[in-house]
């Protein structure tokens, strides 16, 4: 029996073919980033890849199977030769020091255990390695982020577990990270951030 959530991957495959240009913007600025051997934690329904450089081995995860059935047929449709595999980031079955940069969007709200997939992103990245990341994150209006915690029985019914009031900005730094300027946004009401962290050498 297939893992994961088929209908919140079919209203995924819709809704990101129709993402505004900010949403667009926001992936340029993380996978365009990326370089040498790349991991993608969260591929989705393959978002990213129009935004990845020339000439990089990437390599794409995602635990839920039905959004990598539409990951593998877009990559068939757009003749793309990618190692996609159903891997969980929170156990990595790569070796240590292992990519160059891991990328992320919209991944760790739905990450059951955060501070876990956060150490395994920074134990195969090799040193200066960098993790760049687009992320919901909880906001920094009092008010606001109770209404997020309100939410969250719902989100994680609808939305294939995303807990979209998380303080991932802090997790970041507590999994060992230096991490970099961080945009600020918000995307339908929602507080998301953008930006990169690097592994120390």
């Amino acid at each position: 029996m297939a893992r994961g959530h088929r209908g919140f991957a079919a209203v995924w495959s819709r809704q990101t073919a129709h993402e505004s240009e900010a949403f667009q913007k926001l992936r340029k600025q993380v996978a365009s980033g990326a370089t040498g051997r790349v991991l993608e934690v969260g591929v989705g329904v393959g978002s990213n890849w129009r935004f990845l450089p020339d000439g990089v081995d990437y390599v794409g995860i995602d635990p839920d199977e039905y959004m990598l059935e539409r990951a593998r047929e877009r990559a068939n449709k757009e003749t793309l030769h990618l190692t996609l595999e159903a891997f969980d980031v929170q156990a990595l079955p790569f070796e240590d020091e292992s990519f160059d940069s891991v990328i992320t969007t919209l991944t760790f709200c739905s990450v059951p255990d955060a501070a876990k997939g956060l150490a395994e992103v920074r134990r195969v990245l090799k040193p200066g390695g960098e993790f760049r990341f687009w992320e919901h994150v909880r906001s920094e209006n009092h008010l606001y982020a109770r209404l997020q915690s309100l939410a969250k029985p719902l989100t994680r019914l609808t939305a294939g577990g995303c807990e979209h009031n998380r303080d991932t900005l802090s997790a970041i730094r507590k999994a060992g990270f230096d991490v970099g300027p961080v945009e600020r946004t918000r995307a339908m009401g929602m507080p998301m951030i953008c930006g990169a962290a690097r592994k120390p050498e």
